[in-house]
Parts: structure tokens; C-alpha cells; sequence
């Protein structure tokens, strides 16, 4: 379902009972068709009772905001689903659910820096499918597929402000500050940090434009799970579920959004996994019917609990418990937390480092090998226009350096201001570009003058600027 702006609602007011109405209605329908199969010939009714379920576990969001490579680590949240399940005589069942708990994502590179939390409640109600082998009354392990309708309400927020109430102004060096790079006074600016207390309600604050939106929609959960038969009345749930939203506004950015808040045109999607913990009040029924699965008392003997415990899903030797990176390619060297090796500390895996002795704190390649600004100036003496992909890539090379290694920048400094009665004065034409006034055009403050004359911002003419590439090479 693709998001847009129609789904921004000048309308505040939630349907909420309405659609609890609704399925507590579906809910009473599934009820009465179940009892009604279930009385006896002579009037009795059979004990048709539900199944109960708790399920703990933790929420990722894919949006707009957060994760968005699958070479990236999700970030989660705690959740929490209450489950109430009828069960029938085929495989299906249905069951009613409330689901709450948050969702978060973080997102910041150098041209965007995006936060929120979002609190999250859903009802609904699921169809589950269970296959069960017919032939087997003991057995242990029951895979399952599930799917459903449900409503969703989110409230988000922001980490916009710190404590003092001062906007965070993101500098290209990595830095947070009081004051925007971009201003006139940015001299002035001091740095400040972030205290990850989510102050901005994101309708309120109305950043995009967008009034005040519908902060609820339908949503679609399809998923899967296996459940381990402990015994006759208890099991255990093992599940993933996406939760596919009809709404493009749970982190609060969307494709109608301007600017470095301009998303996608995809809807959110909330992945909800947990265990459970299954409750059958109507196991112990008197009904032996053949047609109603009941299983068996279960030989725990035969599971292996440490092949469950060992299991590996990329394959990389590190069981998943103790895995902190899931998607390592199979086969590839890894440390005792299932890192791809990177034995020259360059940033770059040795399963793809095509340097693998590169020297310490050298800027590399995303291939992993070194380039410097040498190599750079030579090309730039040589085509000074052929030149540009390359001293592009030297910077966004040197940026992955300095954001692994935050204090190797101000070493690199302190150096510089030892050198500074040698080093050539910035030519008047060019004093604007240092914006932190430590007389030395950085990588940093060249990377943002190559991006304004590419984006024709910049005022200086084609001479003006190559004479500039020229003076950044030369300064030391």
C-alpha cells in the first residue's frame, strides 16, 4: 500500500472503540460457530474453552528512519502481545490479540541526522495454520503460519532539543552544536550533546506541513512460528510477524516530507518477534473425538536441546546466541562475537579488503585500499577535471576514518597548529570556507565547497575553483 498525502488527516479524533467494537464482534462470530459444532447429540455441550497466550519480546522498525542495509543491526524495542485463541477442528484456529510496546530509529550520515520514538498499541484478529502431522499424537514440535487484520495507533516523538531547550545543529565533522555550520556566527558555536530524551511530539511540531495527520491506520500481520508441545494445556511460541502498516508516518517522515526529511514512497513496517507462553484451558476436555488433534504426553528426551542452543543461521561458526553479526557471509573469518576479522583496523572486513596490510590510521577505499592526498594531487596535476571522482572518494574515505576514530581529527590538528608559521595563509578569497577558523582548509570544509560548486551554489568561478584544489594540496 503506498503511502500518500491523502492519509494525512486534518481529522484528530481515533475510531478507537469503533474498532475494538469490531473485533469484539468477529470475535463473538468465531465464538458461536466453534459452539455451535460443538454440542452433543443429547443436548450437553462439550468444554470448549480457549487458549490463552503472554508473548514478551522485542519490536524493529523498517522505515524512513533507522535501519536501512541489511549489513546494518536492527534496533528494537521491548513489546508485549495478550492472545486469546479459539481453536477448531481442522488445522485453522483464530485467536484476538492486543499488541503494544515502541519502536525507534536512528539514522545520521553527512547530509542527514533523522530520531524518533513511537509508541505503539494494535488489536486485531489472526488466522493461524498449524502443520500437524495426523499420524503423530506425540508430536513435539508444531510449525505454524499466521496471518490477519488489525488497527494500529502510534504517537510519535524526537530528540530534537537537548535539555536547555537548544536545537542540535549537525556539523560535517561528526559534532553536534548550538549554532547551524551554515550560519554567519558559527565561530561561535560550542558543541553540545545529545540527551536522548524524546521531547518533540512530531504532529505538534508540524515540520513538514502536514497539520494534524492520522496517527492510526490498518495494518496487515503475516508471519510465521513453531510451537514446542511442553505438555497438554502448556507450549511454547516461537514467532516472527511483520506488521505491515497502511501508513508512512510511524517515524514521522514520508515522501510528501521536504529536504533531508523527504522519504520514500514505501509504507512502515513493524516486525514484532517474541516467545509465548501458550495456555490450553480446554486440553483436558473430555472429548476424544479422533477429528480433534489432542497430543500426546511429549518425550523431551528426544529433543536436542543443544542443537537448538548451537544453531548458527549464517553459518560462521558463532552460535546465533552469541552472534553479533548475523550476516556474515558463510565461510568467512570471524571473532569469538562473530565479527568479520579485520586485521589491519582499516574498517573493512578482510573477506573483502583487497589491502590487507594497510598502514595504521591509513584512509582506504570502501575496497579497503589506501589512498592519499599525494596520489590525489598527482592525478589533479595530471586531469584536473578527470580528477574529481577521486578526490571525492579521498573524502568520503577520510570521513569513515575520522567517524571510526573521533580523536585521530583533533590529533591531526594539534599537529597542524604546530606547523602553522610554515604553513601558506588562506588567500582572502577563500577565508570563508574555513569555518572553524583554525587557518586550515580540512577535508571536511573542501568536501562542502566541491559539493556547493557542484550543486552551482558555490560563487566562484571554474578558475577560482581548481586554484582552490590547488591551494588545499599546497596549504602544508
Amino acid at each position: 500500500m503506498t503511502h500518500n498525502t491523502s492519509l494525512i488527516q486534518k481529522n484528530d479524533k481515533v475510531p478507537y472503540s469503533s474498532i475494538q467494537l469490531l473485533v469484539m464482534t468477529f470475535f463473538c462470530l468465531i465464538t458461536s460457530s466453534i459452539t455451535a459444532q460443538d454440542v452433543k447429540k443429547d443436548g450437553g455441550l462439550k468444554n470448549k474453552l480457549p487458549i490463552i497466550s503472554v508473548a514478551p519480546g522485542v519490536f524493529h522498525f523498517l522505515g524512513d528512519v533507522g535501519y536501512s542495509k541489511p549489513n546494518q543491526p536492527f534496533l528494537s524495542k521491548p513489546g508485549f502481545q495478550i492472545e486469546l485463541q479459539l481453536q477448531t477442528k481442522s488445522r485453522l484456529s483464530f485467536a484476538a490479540f492486543l499488541l503494544s510496546g515502541q519502536v525507534f530509529g536512528e539514522e545520521r550520515d553527512r547530509n542527514k541526522a533523522l530520531n524518533f520514538k513511537a509508541s505503539i498499541v494494535t488489536e486485531g484478529i489472526m488466522l493461524r495454520y498449524d502443520f500437524i502431522n495426523r499420524k503423530r499424537s506425540d508430536q513435539v514440535l508444531v510449525p505454524y503460519l499466521t496471518a490477519g487484520i488489525e488497527y494500529v495507533i502510534f504517537h510519535t516523538f524526537a530528540d530534537l532539543k537537548d535539555s536547555n531547550g537548544n536545537p542540535y545543529q549537525y556539523w560535517s565533522d561528526g559534532t553536534v552544536r548550538d549554532i547551524a555550520q551554515s550560519d554567519t556566527a558559527a565561530y561561535r558555536a560550542i558543541k553540545i550533546h545529545r540527551d536522548y530524551d524524546y521531547e518533540t511530539d512530531m504532529r505538534d511540531a508540524n515540520l513538514d506541513g502536514f497539520g494534524k495527520y492520522n496517527q492510526s491506520a490498518l495494518s496487515f500481520p503475516i508471519g510465521a512460528g513453531v510451537r514446542f508441545v511442553i505438555s497438554p494445556r502448556v507450549s511454547m511460541h516461537l514467532s516472527t510477524v511483520w506488521h505491515l502498516v497502511g501508513s508512512d508516518l510511524v517515524d514521522g517522515v514520508s515522501k510528501a516530507g521536504s529536504g533531508d526529511r523527504k522519504g520514500n514512497s514505501k509504507n512502515d513496517k513493524i516486525i514484532f518477534s517474541s516467545v509465548a507462553l501458550r495456555y490450553d484451558l480446554s486440553a483436558m476436555s473430555t472429548n476424544k473425538s479422533k477429528n480433534v488433534y489432542r497430543p500426546g504426553k511429549a518425550d523431551l528426551r528426544d529433543v536436542d536441546f543443544k542443537a537448538l542452543a548451537n544453531e548458527d543461521a549464517d553459518m560462521d561458526g558463532i552460535p546465533d546466541i552469541k552472534d553479533d553479526s548475523s550476516a556474515t557471509p558463510a565461510s568467512k573469518e570471524v571473532d569469538a562475537f562473530g565479527k568479520p576479522l579485520d586485521k589491519d583496523d582499516d574498517g573493512i572486513p578482510d573477506y573483502r579488503d583487497l589491502e590487507l596490510n594497510s598502514a595504521p590510521n591509513a584512509v582506504v577505499t570502501i575496497d579497503g585500499v589506501t589512498i592519499t592526498e599525494e596520489m590525489i594531487e598527482e592525478k589533479f596535476r595530471q586531469d584536473s577535471l578527470a580528477a574529481m571522482p577521486a578526490l571525492v572518494e579521498y573524502i568520503q574515505s577520510y570521513d569513515r576514518l575520522i567517524q571510526r576514530k573521533p580523536g585521530l581529527e583533533q590529533e591531526q590538528l594539534d599537529k597542524l597548529n604546530e606547523q602553522k608559521p610554515l604553513r601558506k595563509q588562506i588567500p582572502l578569497l577563500y577565508r570563508a570556507l574555513d569555518v572553524d577558523g583554525n587557518e586550515y582548509i580540512s577535508p571536511k570544509e573542501i568536501s562542502n565547497a566541491i559539493d556547493d560548486y557542484m550543486a552551482g551554489k558555490s560563487s566562484f568561478t571554474i578558475p577560482e575553483f581548481y586554484n582552490l584544489i590547488d591551494f588545499f594540496f599546497m596549504q602544508n
